[in-house]
């Protein structure tokens, strides 16, 4: 078994254990519960969940049937056009709203472009023209603030809309070329993407590692490639190895994805090996050896549940191994 093969068994053994411990079957129908949980999880946690089954289903890896039946599942939290942080609820997130966009549009089929398309609608609501700064998208319907993780999240769905002409490409790039503006306006001192903007114009100095991988990929997928690059190498200096270690895994899942996707056009083998490590870590000390959970060894944690984090180190695993075999 070479490398590409040893990761991407893993992230099946590892979708097998999410499934074991969060998928439900009952009468008929699906939902994803924490292990211990009662009710369906927040639409946060489901969209990573519904991505990696997509993306796996799409490598053949798992059955077509198991994100069939997510999305059926999904509709659930539907809430007018777009889908609510509950079934019971109707609050709506921007960037959650766009985790699921960017599922539906690697799922493929005309429905569930034409669904992202639909949510892209909703997203656009969210959005807001700042003078001198470019397009950012608020983080929820009632909030002021506008966020990086919404913003480049929604910058991603534009642009992908528009490779599957469901997007006039020219307005698509012209709205996701905004967006990618306002995450460079968010660069700190160190040269790294923070968290959010404030309406009286003040910044949030957090920084998280999913911030940096939604830069990377809205940047590289608008040509901007080098800005791409730079900010890889910036993350991967910053974010050392205990510091990475101790960082939400689900965020730094979504900056593996983008970094090997950028790593497709700009081969880097010093990508390769941090990626490596981390996931490395991960599988020999943070897996449970009964459950095949991915949450032990004093790995950071998003919260105190486990089917989000387990699901994008799911999906990175994957990421990691498809890389590997281009």
């Amino acid at each position: 078994m070479d490398e590409s093969e040893l990761w991407r068994s893993r992230a099946v053994s590892s979708w097998q254990a999410c499934e074991r411990a969060g998928i439900r079957h009952r009468g008929g129908r699906t939902r994803v519960k924490e292990p211990a949980g009662l009710r369906a999880v927040p639409l946060w946690p489901f969209s990573q969940v519904l991505h990696t089954a997509t993306v796996l289903s799409d490598a053949h890896l798992i059955a077509r049937r198991v994100p069939h039946e997510l999305l059926v599942t999904l509709e659930t939290y539907r809430a007018g056009t777009a889908y609510a942080e509950r079934p019971t609820n109707k609050r709506r997130y921007f960037d959650d709203n766009a985790w699921i966009a960017l599922a539906l549009i690697d799922y493929g089929t005309k429905d569930s472009l034409d669904s992202a398309a639909r949510i892209f609608r909703f997203l656009e609501q969210g959005s807001d023209v700042i003078p001198n700064v470019g397009v950012g998208v608020r983080w929820v319907e009632s909030g002021f603030n506008h966020h990086a993780c919404s913003t480049g999240s929604t910058g991603l769905v534009a642009i992908r809309l528009a490779h599957r002409n469901l997007l006039d490409r020219s307005q698509a790039f012209e709205f996701a070329g905004g967006c990618a503006d306002f995450l460079v306006s968010l660069v700190d001192q160190e040269g790294l993407v923070r968290d959010h903007r404030r309406p009286d114009g003040s910044i949030d100095g957090a920084v998280y590692t999913y911030n940096q991988g939604l830069a990377i990929g809205l940047l590289a997928e608008m040509g901007r490639r080098d800005q791409a690059v730079e900010l890889a190498d910036r993350t991967i200096a910053a974010f050392g190895f205990d510091r990475l270690w101790k960082h939400a895994p689900v965020f730094n899942s979504i900056f593996i994805r983008e970094l090997m996707a950028l790593n497709r056009d700009v081969r880097s083998r010093q990508w390769c090996d941090y990626v490596r490590a981390y996931l490395d870590r991960v599988w020999t000390q943070a897996r449970i050896p009964d459950s095949g959970l991915l949450c032990g060894g004093g790995m950071g944690a998003y919260d105190k549940d486990v089917l989000l984090d387990h699901a994008g180190l799911t999906h990175a695993m994957l990421a990691f191994g498809s890389a590997l075999s281009t």
